[in-house]
């Protein structure tokens, strides 16, 4: 476990070993406990807006979605690069949950969307439980329907991919009303997408990460 601060983010980076440590604990916690998934994107944002800075820091426990960030924090052991660059983490997660039986219930923004989390991740383990599942629409009305019908299922596990930051905000807001051991938050961009989608993406990413870059050394020499 290592902690850092970028751009005035606080983080706590954990090997793929302790983040499943971290989860065997919050599945037997009692309260709902919260994993997000965090980008260049989602840093660069909300280190602009103390609101999302907050919704962050709220989580239990982060994981790093790209070795850019591991990079910038001085953190970039080759072995940590290979955990985060495979995605380490989402295959042991959804394993342990397919091994143990763990009623799942998932999220997203659209059926379409929905289908396509399924298929994600039962490619990583195909006797996933999915328990339940949710198309949220905009609007306070829909989030007690959702949190309504996950307290119904009363799953072990949810597993949202969501647009930044509705997504964080969604959790900040309704944590405390949900039954349930763990909710983990999947980043926007982490499905199957078609060949043009894929090309678009890698686009963005290269951005993103350019924009980041510049973003952390200005920040690193104003701090110093």
């Amino acid at each position: 476990m290592k902690k850092t601060n970028l751009l005035g983010i606080d983080l706590t980076d954990y090997s793929l070993k302790e983040s499943m440590k971290n989860v065997e604990k919050f599945l037997h916690n009692g309260p709902l406990d919260t994993i997000s998934y965090v980008s260049t994107r989602i840093l660069i944002e909300a280190a602009e807006n103390e609101e999302q800075k907050e919704w962050i820091s709220s989580m239990d426990m982060t994981i790093c979605g790209e070795a850019d960030i591991l990079r910038a924090a001085n953190l970039a052991s080759r072995y940590r690069i290979k955990e985060v660059e495979n995605d380490e983490f989402l295959k042991e997660f959804v394993s342990k949950m397919a091994r143990g039986g763990h009623k799942v219930f998932l999220i997203a923004e659209s059926a379409a969307k929905l289908t396509n989390l399924e298929a994600y991740l039962k490619d990583y383990h195909s006797e996933l439980l999915v328990a339940g599942t949710y198309v949220l629409n905009e609007g306070i009305a829909s989030e007690d329907v959702m949190v309504n019908e996950i307290n119904d299922v009363a799953p072990d596990v949810i597993i949202s991919r969501l647009a930044y930051p509705k997504q964080e905000k969604l959790i900040f807001d309704n944590k405390k009303r949900i039954n349930g051991e763990i909710w983990l938050a999947l980043l926007e961009q982490m499905d199957k997408p078609s060949h043009r989608s894929e090309k678009l993406h890698k686009v963005k990413v290269y951005l993103y990460k350019k924009v980041f870059r510049r973003r952390v050394n200005k920040y690193q020499k104003t701090k110093d």
